[in-house]
């Protein structure tokens, strides 16, 4: 079964969240895929905007 809804970031895998210890990245990334609940009317990927760094 596929997830109906998935919020997609461009890290390496087993990063979901950003780099080890930036709290401050997880936070947004936490924050943008929370906000996507009210938004979604469908299943689907959505790219989140963010970049590794």
């Amino acid at each position: 079964m596929a997830a109906p809804r998935v919020a997609r970031v461009p890290f390496p895998y087993n990063f979901p969240m950003g780099p080890p210890g930036d709290a401050e990245r997880h936070r947004e990334v936490a924050l943008a895929a929370l906000a996507l609940f009210g938004r979604l009317e469908e299943p689907g990927e959505v790219a989140l905007p963010f970049e590794w760094r």
